[in-house]
C-alpha cells in the first residue's frame, strides 16, 4: 500500500472519530488509524532495510 493510502485512510479514520459520540465507534476509529499509522511505520523500515 502506498504512502498516501495510508495517510488518507488515517485521516477518514480520525475525521470519523471526531463526528462520532458513540464511544464504541470512536475507539473503532482510533484503533484503525493507530494500526495504519504502525503498519507506515513498518513499511518505511523495510523500504530503508531494502535500500542499505
Amino acid at each position: 500500500m502506498s504512502e498516501s493510502t495510508f495517510l488518507e485512510q488515517t485521516r477518514v479514520h480520525l475525521h470519523k472519530a471526531l463526528e462520532t459520540d458513540d464511544p464504541d465507534e470512536k475507539n473503532f476509529h482510533l484503533r484503525n488509524a493507530l494500526q495504519l499509522c504502525a503498519w507506515d511505520d513498518l513499511t518505511d523500515r523495510a523500504e530503508q532495510n531494502d535500500a542499505d
